[in-house]
């Protein structure tokens, strides 16, 4: 039996037209790849061509400083225009009111009795001499005249003595005087101590001049003394010294002092509200003090009531709680009918008047 051929896979016979074909292909590829290549190369050249800006140097740069500025303000707003002000119309002058003729001077009282009233300056025709010139200067007001001072007769006198309304034994005034010095002694009781204030001095026309004062307070005595040529107060048991201010008096003599103005002016004391004004001084220390006139009032005295005025001193500094009174009694030369200080503490020590020896 004969075996069949097999055709031969390895020999690939082509026809003569596709050969032609594919050679034409690859032509075309190449073309389009030599055209390509050259478009690529003019285009290298351009640009290498084309002139690029040259960047400056950084290091050659001068560095700016910068400064920050507020921001401006806002414009302020258009002022105004000012109204010219109207121009007022002067007030009419005033007529002047006629003037009050002056006070009569006040008539000046003799010791005696006797009144005396001098006339000023200028007699009949002064009023006619004065309406042809310039019109006179008004006068000057006169300065508030000083108390006059009526010392009181020598008396002792007698009170009775309480303390918070306990009654303990009599206090004693005894007042001494010639004319020219003076004596005055205080003593009360207080339980079973004794207590001894004394001031001594001369006399003037303005009243007392004191010139020692001594305290005696159960066992103990203290002394001060007044030198009125040195101006100088010297405490004699404390130690040390203190200028002598104006006006001044001792704690117990600056009463009398009061009597003697009472007595020699009483009109001074109607109003109440009018002080006195005093430097006192005891054994340690000088301070100012004031006596101010509050009113009349009606004191008993045991045997019947009495009419008074009465006298308060001021506190002395803020807070100053203790407070002396007295009341003054015109018939009995105005001596006190009563005395009494208030401690800080509310004890009260109060002597009324019962007798009096020596009138």
């Amino acid at each position: 039996m004969a075996t069949a051929k097999r055709p031969d896979r390895t020999a690939n016979p082509r026809k003569p037209g596709s050969r032609t074909r594919g050679a034409s292909r690859l032509r075309r590829w190449l073309a389009v790849l030599v055209v390509v290549a050259v478009a690529h190369v003019v285009l290298l050249f351009g640009l290498l061509r084309m002139p690029v800006p040259s960047l400056p140097d950084l290091k050659q740069i001068p560095a700016l400083e910068a400064i920050l500025l507020p921001p401006p303000a806002p414009p302020a707003p258009p002022a105004r225009p000012r109204v010219p002000p109207q121009a007022r119309p002067a007030p009419p002058s005033p007529t002047p009111a006629p003037q009050p003729e002056p006070d009569a001077p006040a008539l000046a009282t003799s010791p005696g009795g006797d009144t005396t009233a001098h006339a000023g300056a200028g007699g009949a025709g002064s009023t006619a001499e004065g309406a042809k010139g310039a019109p006179a200067a008004p006068a000057e007001a006169p300065a508030a005249p000083a108390p006059r001072y009526a010392a009181p007769p020598s008396v002792t006198l007698r009170y009775a003595s309480f303390v918070n309304g306990v009654q303990n034994p009599d206090g004693i005034i005894r007042w001494e005087q010639d004319g020219r010095q003076y004596r005055l002694a205080v003593e009360t009781r207080v339980l079973w101590f004794r207590f001894v204030f004394e001031s001594q001095g001369n006399m003037t026309e303005r009243g007392l001049q004191p010139t020692r004062y001594e305290e005696a307070r159960r066992n103990k005595r203290a002394v001060a003394r007044f030198d009125h040529a040195a101006n100088m107060v010297v405490f004699e048991t404390r130690g040390g010294q203190a200028p002598m201010p104006a006006n001044f008096q001792d704690r117990f003599s600056v009463f009398l002092q009061l009597v003697g103005w009472a007595r020699g002016d009483p009109q001074r004391y109607v109003t109440p509200g009018a002080t006195e004004s005093f430097s006192v001084a005891d054994t340690t220390e000088v301070e100012p003090m004031q006596v101010q006139y509050v009113g009349e009032e009606n004191i008993d005295i045991g045997t019947g009531m009495v009419r008074t005025r009465h006298f308060v001193r001021l506190p002395r500094h803020p807070g100053d709680q203790r407070r002396v009174e007295i009341w003054l009694a015109p018939s009995l030369d105005w001596m006190p009918a009563r005395l009494r200080q208030t401690e800080p503490d509310g004890t009260q020590i109060d002597l009324v008047y019962r007798s009096s020896e020596g009138r």
